[in-house]
């Protein structure tokens, strides 16, 4: 789905945007609220990534509404047709009505996607006299489950506040099926609830991977793109050697994650946590090698910095223990060069 394609990308031009690096004392990350966590039965046990947003938190800041409310995730259509699906037919949207979205994705494909808000199920059922789009049926215990034909999605109402969707009807099934008390899905994983609760910001946008095969493709998009913007390679596969490097590093980490905190600035982190200390360092020292030479090119250009030379001075890297962290502060004053450098994109 596009989503996935949008996330994967932002986090490769984040990763492209390393400069900086200093030592820091482990932070606390902040608490996984139990409302948050109550929701990841729903969610599948094994996922490729796990996706969190929580509107209702970001739109009353500073930051979204002078900046992002109108450009990045200009509404629905960042996220395609999903979000589109649910404004259309219970008048709830990221700027009113919508609260949360857990996003879930296998490698096979199958999603899960649960959204917490305010919902007319009244306006769903006068939509659907009308628009042929939109058809119904009973599942085995009689929950109504509704079918969007244009984009395939399966959805029905867990609670008033709770609509559950996905584009298979087997991931349905499953999440009909859970019970408030049900031990199921994502929250029996403990390993990934874990990494989950390493995450530093946790109240409004998150997104986490264990998947080895996922973090890879980060890694190589990320080489070839660098290497690229360099001049040190014509577009061809990288040498023997890097590939090497890659491979020694996505198999040493444990989990890669992005998260977001709003208020008047907007602080954006991507934190790599690896299986041993040893690890991070080895990482540290890769990202070192790719700084040099991006200090280097810096130094020998001419006239005014450009975008990704401005990006450099509102990011820095942090190390400690099996933890390295891409810190990136985005403001009023700098917004502009990071879309201009790729990093912040308007929708299309």
């Amino acid at each position: 789905m596009r989503i996935k394609l949008f996330l994967v990308n932002i986090t490769v031009v984040l990763f492209a945007s390393v400069f900086l690096y200093s030592c820091s004392k482990n932070p606390t990350p902040e608490p996984l609220p139990l409302s948050v966590k109550s929701n990841f039965n729903l969610l599948q046990k094994d996922p490729q990534f796990v996706l969190y947003i929580n509107f209702k938190s970001m739109n009353k800041t500073a930051f979204w509404k002078q900046n992002i409310s109108d450009s990045l995730l200009n509404s629905e259509r960042t996220f395609g047709s999903l979000l589109n699906t649910f404004k259309t037919a219970t008048n709830a949207s990221i700027s009113d009505g919508l609260d949360e979205l857990y996003y879930s994705n296998s490698w096979m494909g199958e999603n899960a996607v649960v959204l917490k808000g305010i919902f007319d199920k009244k306006k769903l059922e006068t939509y659907m006299e009308t628009d042929s789009n939109f058809s119904k049926t009973k599942a085995n215990d009689g929950t109504t489950v509704y079918l969007n034909s244009d984009n395939r999605l399966y959805f029905f109402f867990k609670d008033n506040i709770t609509i559950c969707a996905s584009n298979y009807q087997n991931v349905i099934d499953d999440m009909i099926a859970v019970k408030d008390t049900s031990n199921t899905g994502l929250l029996s994983n403990t390993e990934m609830v874990n990494a989950i609760e390493r995450i530093y910001h946790k109240e409004n946008l998150w997104m986490i991977s264990k998947e080895q095969m996922f973090i890879r493709g980060i890694f190589v998009n990320f080489l070839q793109s660098k290497l690229e913007s360099q001049g040190l390679t014509d577009g061809k596969q990288p040498e023997d050697s890097t590939k090497i490097d890659i491979d020694n590093l996505y198999s040493k980490m444990a989990s890669i994650s992005f998260s977001a905190k709003m208020d008047n600035d907007m602080n954006f982190y991507i934190q790599a946590d690896f299986i041993n200390p040893e690890s991070a360092e080895y990482f540290k020292n890769f990202l070192s090698g790719i700084i040099s030479v991006s200090k280097l090119a810096s130094t020998m250009k001419e006239g005014q910095k450009s975008p990704s030379d401005k990006i450099l001075e509102a990011t820095k890297l942090e190390i400690y223990d099996k933890t390295v962290m891409i810190i990136m502060n985005v403001n009023s004053g700098n917004i502009n060069e990071f879309r201009k450098g790729a990093i912040i994109n308007r929708p299309e």
